[in-house]
């Protein structure tokens, strides 16, 4: 991607194209809250490249390219709940993989679960806490807007293919091809969503899963996790991987 670039906060850099303001000011209004829930220390660990790419299939964490980058995917960055639902699922794969040793692995199923459900919930603090963003200068009522993009998003109904997969083929079969297909976890990601809105502060645990893997590298070993830091997203998230034998 080559394009004139911003540094915001000698960490993190934004692309100067069309809407590149409003992108800078949100990103500077969800760190807010980032901050506050992973710490100064996770979110400015390593220097990150924000971009948009109207023409892209999807968002997505790159992080084959030095420095890494966020690539968002919208028409618009005049849309800012999208804008908000693309960068803070985004900003989530960041802060985990800051405490993976391994940072060429991803566990999809995992991550997309638990990066769409925060996305749901930084759509949420943002509209509850519009006023401390610099936009509300240009729209003070835009937080009703949001509220309004939140709740089509929890409405839009998923499938159960998630939920089929019970044997260790199987589940590596749907961690190679449809981990990131949004609609076969959709309805997790729900629920999650609501666990999360009673204790934000217990996401910061997200980041611990590479610690608790088990050896087939595709499931978590929740009941060792759950003794080291018990709290009731850990325990909810515990109930929703796919039993294999």
């Amino acid at each position: 991607m080559i394009c004139t670039v911003v540094n915001t906060n000698n960490n993190w850099f934004v692309c100067k194209t069309e809407g590149y303001e409003y992108l800078i000011d949100l990103l500077d209004f969800l760190l807010i809250e980032y901050v506050r829930i992973f710490g100064e220390d996770t979110l400015y660990a390593e220097k990150c490249l924000i971009y948009n790419d109207p023409e892209a299939e999807c968002p997505m964490l790159i992080i084959n390219a030095i420095p890494i980058q966020i690539r968002l995917a919208q028409s618009s960055l005049n849309y800012w709940a999208q804008t908000i639902l693309q960068l803070s699922h985004e900003l989530c794969h960041y802060c985990i993989r800051q405490r993976n040793d391994n940072k060429n692995y991803t566990l999809s199923w995992f991550e997309e679960i638990v990066c769409e459900a925060i996305s749901l919930y930084f759509l949420k603090w943002a509209a509850d806490n519009w006023n401390k963003c610099k936009l509300s200068r240009i729209s003070s009522d835009f937080g009703s807007n949001i509220k309004v993009y939140l709740s089509n998003e929890l409405i839009k109904m998923g499938t159960d293919e998630f939920k089929i997969c019970t044997d260790r083929d199987l589940l590596k079969k749907y961690e190679e091809s449809k981990a990131t297909d949004r609609e076969t976890h959709r309805n997790e990601r729900n629920k999650l969503f609501f666990e999360i809105v009673k204790n934000p502060e217990a996401c910061k645990c997200f980041c611990d899963y590479p610690q608790y893997l088990n050896c087939d590298k595709l499931t978590i070993d929740f009941n060792k996790w759950v003794k080291m830091e018990n709290n009731q997203v850990l325990r909810f998230l515990s109930s929703i991987q796919p039993v294999v034998d």
